[in-house]
């Protein structure tokens, strides 16, 4: 086990049928369980143009950055996700292989950093970029990269974002997931304001929404912490 320390700005998470605090707390106090959340996903902050070549993992995590740092000032920004765009690449392959030509756009589009890129380019911040993919460590490396860079930059500013959904046919059989598609962002600076316990021997496909959970309970209305607070990915 290992940890890293950060202050925690605020943060926010995204889902098809939730967007908001209370809606997020429903989910929660419900088990987590997913039965009965319906609705849209959100896609408001992303232009209609952009948004019609964007997949729908693309759409979560570049909404779910858009409506966290409306306004903000960023120096650093990391993207996770165990999968990434594999349900466009695996449609890419199919194409493929019963002989039509691949879409340039679809092929464009189904590398590692295309959320990533989408951000940038739509909140016009000119700022490096890392996108990370560690399996199921994906979101315990993002938060790694965020610790040791804020301990070199503690005055500078990250936005983290982590995102997955279930994985399409034929590679749902090797990992099951019993939740839909997710994006988890935090908006960091440096301090000791938070701890986050990692483990990078345990399996899940859930950290992510682990972590929803105790941020529900550690920070007020507005995503921020009440006090200094240990969040456990362990």
């Amino acid at each position: 086990m290992s940890n890293v320390s950060f202050n925690l700005i605020k943060w926010q998470a995204l889902s098809a049928g939730l967007s908001e605090r209370f809606a997020w707390q429903g989910w929660a106090e419900n088990g987590c369980s997913w039965d009965g959340v319906e609705g849209q996903l959100l896609t408001d902050r992303i232009p209609a143009m952009v948004r019609r070549r964007m997949s729908s993992l693309s759409k979560l995590a570049v909404q779910n950055a858009l409506m966290l740092t409306q306004g903000e000032e960023l120096d650093y920004i990391i993207f996770s996700s165990r999968h990434g765009e594999l349900t466009r690449t695996t449609a890419l392959l199919k194409e493929i292989l019963i002989g039509e030509d691949a879409s340039p756009t679809m092929f464009s589009q189904s590398v590692h950093n295309t959320a990533a890129s989408h951000y940038t380019i739509i909140s016009q911040k000119p700022v490096p970029v890392t996108s990370i993919g560690a399996g199921s460590k994906s979101l315990a490396a993002a938060l790694t990269e965020a610790g040791v860079y804020l301990a070199l930059h503690p005055g500078h500013r990250i936005l983290l974002v982590d995102f997955d959904e279930p994985l399409p046919e034929p590679y749902n059989t090797l990992i099951k997931t019993s939740h839909p598609g997710y994006a988890l962002g935090l908006l960091l600076t440096g301090g000791d304001q938070v701890e986050v316990i990692l483990n990078f021997e345990k399996e899940t496909s859930s950290a992510a929404l682990d972590l929803i959970v105790q941020l529900l309970h550690e920070t007020d209305e507005q995503g921020c912490p009440r006090a200094n607070m240990t969040l456990n990915l362990a």
